[in-house]
């Protein structure tokens, strides 16, 4: 699983804020993302080129994601969405789970 789409919807409206940006993979290395699971976001539609419309990729342990939209551009609905504040929300979460605290 990973830890930034952990809290997110199964679809979610994230801007994307690029003009030419687009996800390559030759197609074994797909094949194998693909198998690990570790394809976590997709665009809705085809709007960059992207191979199979990946719009984000996580290592194999899922605590390291790389991905195209801006969820730091949809946090209020007065920006048209407030989808990407679950997937920030999600990253904080993962990180309080996984860093002790000590006073």
């Amino acid at each position: 699983m990973c830890v930034a789409t952990s809290a997110s919807p199964s679809s979610a409206r994230i801007p994307v804020k690029h003009g030419e940006g687009c996800w390559f993979a030759p197609d074994d290395l797909y094949a194998d993302l693909l198998e690990r699971d570790q394809v976590v976001l997709r665009y809705a539609e085809p709007c960059n080129g992207s191979v199979g419309d990946v719009a984000g990729v996580v290592n194999e342990e899922g605590n390291v994601m790389g991905l195209m939209p801006h969820p730091e551009h949809a946090v209020d609905p007065l920006l048209g969405s407030a989808d990407g504040a679950l997937v920030l929300a999600s990253l904080v979460d993962a990180t309080r789970d996984r860093v002790a605290v000590t006073v």
